[in-house]
């Protein structure tokens, strides 16, 4: 009879707890789907612990920032996606859940591991940084310390990714005779010793030669994963996407703005670090995105 009462008593408790449990579940407030069968990717550079001053503090966000940032995300309802299950997306359409968003950075500097990573982890958020390979091969003491092989290679196993910056086309270089500085990936250099600028097939060569060997660098230190390419400076021509395309890359990464949607073979990218840029500001600088793209269908 007692074991009878119990097992009454017990099933009463489990249904009130049921019953509460459902209707908290109705009170709650359902995430709002601000898009769906698409991607925003933020671009990200460089994060410290505090901001330079003045104009170093340019492409800079400090790490109390990008904290803010991954906490409006997650307030927000965001879905952070995996760089594998973003190339999916673009490349063959697989599905994605509404409100799905990429994280980026650009330069590969060492801050990604010492400042962002951090931040990244307790929020359980992947990013992606695109690195510049002789940066990580070379150290130069009076540049920006970047990241080490042997630091990719402790984030990789956290599931962040490296993927290529070129490795060694971030720079700006004479391209026409009164030495005009352009981006160096998208411009034929001007050769001061021959007086004239590249050949078309110096300049092909000069591209794949470049993308070629950095690809076989993250593949020697990282790995096998995606042939990923970031434009420094956003700059490309045909011919760019052309010995890229040779080099094996099978999707690029611009800096213009917009959402991105599959079939696309340029990914759109929101700046989100800059010093002013504050979460409210991220925020509103990304509905404004969204709402540009709903205007267009």
């Amino acid at each position: 009879m007692k074991k009878c009462l119990y097992i009454i008593a017990w099933i009463t408790m489990l249904g009130c707890l049921t019953a509460w449990i459902a209707k908290d579940s109705m009170q709650a407030p359902a995430q709002e789907v601000y898009y769906r069968e698409q991607a925003m990717v933020l671009l990200y550079h460089d994060v410290r612990s505090e901001l330079p001053p003045g104009d170093k503090a340019a492409s800079t966000v400090s790490t109390a920032q990008l904290r803010e940032h991954l906490q409006m995300l997650t307030d927000k309802g965001f879905h952070i996606l995996s760089m594998d299950d973003f190339v999916s997306f673009m490349l063959y359409g697989k599905p994605i859940p509404p409100n799905a968003l990429l994280l980026t950075f650009d330069d590969g500097y060492e801050s990604f591991y010492k400042e962002a990573a951090p931040v990244l982890q307790q929020f359980r958020a992947t990013a992606a940084n695109f690195i510049v390979g002789e940066s990580s091969d070379r150290f130069n003491p009076k540049a920006e310390p970047h990241l080490s092989w042997a630091q990719m290679r402790r984030l990789k196993a956290q599931g962040m990714g490296f993927y290529n910056h070129t490795y060694h086309l971030h720079y700006m270089a004479a391209s026409e005779p009164d030495g005009s500085p352009r981006p160096a990936l998208a411009s034929r250099i001007f050769l001061k010793t021959v007086n004239r600028a590249e050949t078309e097939e110096q300049y092909r060569q000069r591209i794949y030669t470049d993308l070629a060997w950095m690809e076989k660098r993250l593949n020697q230190e990282l790995g096998e994963q995606r042939f990923l390419l970031a434009f420094p400076y956003g700059a490309y021509n045909e011919t760019v996407l052309e010995e890229a395309r040779r080099a094996g890359i099978e999707l690029f990464f611009g800096t213009e703005e917009g959402m991105n949607t599959p079939g696309n073979q340029i990914v759109k990218r929101v700046n989100a670090g800059e010093p002013y840029m504050s979460a409210d500001t991220l925020w509103a600088h990304m509905q404004s995105i969204i709402a540009k793209e709903k205007a267009k269908h």
